[in-house]
């Protein structure tokens, strides 16, 4: 992971130009795009309490408490900015509603939520806003 897991686990509010979204789905049975979701990865815990699922196209993000665990399962959304060379934090998700419980974003909710084309983004996802089962991975937007 090219973020500082550490801060994560001091910030659980959301830094300039993010939000923190809240639980928006009583299933963790999550109905993929028509062509199917192009990433999905777990927490790394020993129950996969958490999954993140994610279409390029519309930038959707979604992440699912997915074990009665009493933890709640975060993702933490970044790109790539090759002008200045930095990675810059776009959001997170919250799937706090408990297992079955799902956060989910999209480009058409606009500002930070609409992705840049052409970028590499980042994505965390870990339980319990402490990054300890933290598994970060990327992705190149490009459709």
């Amino acid at each position: 992971m090219r973020h500082k897991l550490a801060a994560l686990a001091v910030t659980t509010v959301i830094v300039a130009g993010g939000s923190l979204a809240s639980a928006t789905s009583a299933s963790a049975t999550v109905d993929p795009p028509a062509g199917g979701w192009d990433h999905t990865w777990t927490t790394t815990d020993a129950k996969q309490g958490g999954t993140v699922y994610v279409e390029e196209h519309g930038d959707i993000v979604q992440v699912c408490d997915t074990a009665a665990d009493g933890v709640s399962p975060l993702v933490d959304v970044s790109y790539f900015n090759s002008t200045t060379n930095e990675w810059i934090h776009r959001y997170q998700l919250k799937a706090g509603g408990g297992v079955g419980s799902c956060a989910s974003a999209s480009a058409s909710q606009g500002g930070a939520y609409d992705l840049p084309e052409g970028a590499e983004i980042e994505v965390v996802v870990w339980l319990n806003e402490v990054p300890d089962h933290a598994s970060g991975h990327t992705y190149l937007n490009d459709h």
